[in-house]
């Protein structure tokens, strides 16, 4: 009993001291008249083995109950973790967020905040309630394929920091998510997209809030050169947007267009064309807009690092409440670790993009479970034009592809074993 009262102890205090996770949570749960009897599983222990699990690449229920030490059933954490309000882990996001725009706002000399919009994928559990929701990817037969949904992610390049993350239908369009994040940028943002965010009316919208673009011109218009030109409002409304919107939308817009080449290596697109609404070329001239543009790639290698190394790509939770929880849990320890990249980025006096993300993810991990972890975080080295080819050197094993759900796959396989007999 005195052992199971030393871990669940080492479980409510903050490993990081610096960190002031669990003050935070408990002002939140007092703030949010959260109430809850006393359990092993309080909603702090359960928010820290939530930490864990996911600090752990999203690792079983059954292997979180040895590295935390704390004898628990499965169906308790569970239970546990519905019990748990989406509103605390969403405050607790925000929370995090001011933390690290604070601590990038200390680092940067970037005058003005530089987000960026894109888009990607994920899978879900094959459940009729998240089936509904999501959408299976076109040709695929119910019971064989898994849904699919539409990730729209809203990234502060100063910080490395999500700000937003929907979990949206796989079909949804790309505007009408974006539309959606539209109240997380303030008035002098500069707002990077690919080609799918660049229209007339998406940049007037971003006008009418005082944000800047600064995004690749969509492929149906066609431009030669750097110019200045005046797009005017279409005649029919998008399918993404209402008529009270699109009525507001001013009669024309003036939008720079930048052309640009890339040289270096390792890179698919050798010509670039830039639309862009910041028009002061003394302040931003063409070489400019053409290192901002650049930085959208970031976003590009951080929903590789959540769904790649932190194992995002295939979500576990069988439903809906559970699987934005699951997300905003992600995002949450995804920020802390860009959080301790930008604070070893300070202390070893490097750049924060050159800190290890998997390293920082491993220190975390460490402290969580109460291990005495590295403190100099391993720094890249610069790995500018470094050119490496996307393929695969190992081999698969050769397996054949489940094409009929697997109920009428094994009934297949008995009825040739009955011929055979």
């Amino acid at each position: 009993m005195a052992h199971m009262s030393q871990l669940l102890a080492r479980l409510k205090r903050d490993p990081v001291a610096d960190l002031p996770i669990a003050d935070q949570v408990n002002q939140l749960l007092r703030e949010q008249k959260v109430v809850w009897r006393e359990r092993l599983l309080s909603p702090l222990v359960t928010l820290r083995l939530f930490l864990i699990q996911i600090a752990h690449g999203n690792c079983a229920i059954a292997a979180l109950r040895q590295m935390a030490g704390i004898n628990f059933a499965v169906s308790s954490y569970c239970e546990a973790r519905v019990r748990l309000p989406i509103q605390l882990l969403e405050s607790l996001l925000r929370w995090v967020g001011e933390m690290g725009q604070a601590a990038a706002a200390a680092e940067t000399r970037l005058r003005q905040r530089i987000v960026i919009a894109d888009g990607s994928s994920h899978s879900v559990e094959d459940t009729p309630e998240l089936a509904a929701h999501f959408n299976l990817t076109p040709g695929t037969r119910p019971g064989v394929g898994y849904p699919m949904g539409k990730l729209m992610g809203l990234l502060d390049f100063a910080s490395g920091m999500f700000l937003s993350l929907l979990a949206l239908p796989l079909f949804d369009h790309d505007m009408r998510s974006a539309i959606m994040l539209h109240a997380m940028l303030a008035p002098g943002d500069i707002l990077l997209g690919d080609r799918a965010l660049c229209s007339f009316a998406h940049l007037a919208l971003l006008q009418q809030r005082g944000v800047f673009a600064c995004m690749h011109l969509h492929q149906r218009r066609k431009e030669n050169a750097s110019c200045t030109t005046r797009w005017f409002k279409p005649a029919s409304i998008p399918a993404w947007m209402d008529a009270a919107q699109f009525a507001e939308l001013a009669s024309f817009l003036d939008v720079r267009i930048v052309l640009y080449s890339v040289a270096e290596k390792g890179f698919r697109t050798r010509q670039v064309c830039v639309a862009t609404t910041l028009m002061n070329q003394t302040i931003w001239p063409d070489a400019r807009i053409a290192r901002l543009y650049g930085y959208r790639w970031s976003i590009e290698t951080c929903f590789n690092h959540l769904k790649t190394t932190m194992n995002m790509n295939a979500l576990r939770c069988k439903t809906l409440e559970g699987v934005m929880k699951e997300l905003a849990m992600y995002l949450i320890v995804y920020n802390l670790i860009r959080l301790q990249m930008l604070k070893a980025a300070t202390a070893q006096n490097v750049q924060a993009s050159r800190v290890s993300f998997i390293d920082a993810m491993r220190y975390l991990a460490a402290r969580w479970i109460g291990l005495q972890a590295v403190d100099d975080l391993i720094v890249n080295p610069d790995r500018k034009g470094r050119c490496q080819l996307r393929v695969i050197r190992r081999r698969l094993k050769q397996y054949d592809l489940l094409v009929v759900p697997r109920r009428e796959k094994e009934a297949q396989i008995a009825s040739k074993s009955v011929e055979i007999a």
